[in-house]
């Protein structure tokens, strides 16, 4: 048994090198094995190098995580500017999450000037397919709208529906 894990380890290590060049799939499963330790050491540089990779090639899980890793500083200086950067490129994707966390940034004005019209724009969109991560952050959303004018709600709520109009053109 432990012949057949060491076997299995030094397979996936001669791969590597074929697997950071190939798709941006490949790259991405490859940065979450060193973002885990999973089969390699853990190395989360090198996570962010294959999520930058593959992000680039237009790999929207790769770009969310980036923002991820760049919010906390993980393998990265902790860079906000960073992070909202690569959750807008994944939101602009149509990634929910990162649309959310976009919108929090927006909101709270970290790493961007503060404009809660898009930050509205961005949760909106995050939640508009339903579903339990649109009702997990309701509450949040809720909240937030309650400190910010109905005349800016509606804005928000306005660009939004443009933001997915247009999209759905581009289909």
């Amino acid at each position: 048994m432990k012949l057949r894990a060491t076997i299995g380890v030094v397979s996936m290590l001669l791969a590597v090198p074929v697997i950071a060049s190939d798709s941006a799939e490949a790259q991405r499963r490859l940065g979450f094995k060193y973002y885990h330790g999973e089969g390699v050491a853990q190395d989360n540089k090198r996570a962010v190098t294959l999520f930058e990779k593959a992000a680039n090639a237009g790999d929207i899980l790769s770009a969310s995580n980036l923002g991820m890793m760049y919010e906390f500083g993980m393998g990265v200086k902790q860079d906000d500017a960073q992070a909202v950067a690569w959750y807008r490129k994944a939101a602009e994707m149509g990634d929910a999450d990162a649309q959310f966390r976009a919108s929090v940034m927006y909101y709270k004005g970290q790493g961007v000037p503060q404009d809660r019209i898009e930050a509205i724009k961005w949760w909106t969109l995050a939640t508009m397919n339903g579903g339990a991560f649109a009702k997990a952050v309701q509450p949040m959303i809720l909240s937030a709208e309650s400190k910010v004018s109905p005349a800016d709600v509606a804005e928000g709520k306005r660009r939004a529906a443009e933001w997915s109009k247009a999209r759905e053109s581009v289909r």
